[in-house]
């Protein structure tokens, strides 16, 4: 499960909550959180000092079903205010994306892969053809 690093715990939880949609189930102290969203579960933690020092964050990798829910994320978080530091595209490599950033500097790079379904089609297809 992934871990994020931020400054203040709860104000960490109160942001992934106002702005990203984020439930906060638990927390313990101002050292550890727990937060989810749909399937995704993410732990908060307060950063170390030798981590606020060198402004450690992390980038998170969230593959969604569909290219519309990546559209359907990206303009939620937008109208919450998210900061978006890459704007939703298609990439050449076949990623629709778009990556936002938390008040911490954290980064979350959602993306699907719409290659996959072309590879899937691929191999259902292949499957079923039979040499004679």
């Amino acid at each position: 499960m992934p871990e994020l690093p931020v400054s203040d715990v709860q104000a960490a939880g109160k942001s992934y909550a106002r702005l990203m949609g984020f439930s906060v189930d638990w927390a313990y102290q101002d050292s550890f959180a727990g937060i989810s969203r749909d399937d995704a579960r993410v732990f908060l933690r307060r950063r170390t000092p030798e981590e606020a020092k060198e402004r450690y964050s992390v980038l998170i990798w969230l593959n969604m079903g569909s290219a519309a829910e990546v559209d359907q994320l990206y303009a939620e978080w937008k109208e919450r205010g998210v900061l978006i530091v890459e704007e939703l595209q298609t990439a050449p490599y076949n990623l629709r994306e778009f990556t936002a950033q938390d008040p911490d500097g954290n980064r979350f790079r959602v993306f699907y892969d719409m290659g996959s379904a072309d590879r899937l089609s691929a191999r259902s297809t292949s499957a079923g053809q039979h040499n004679h």
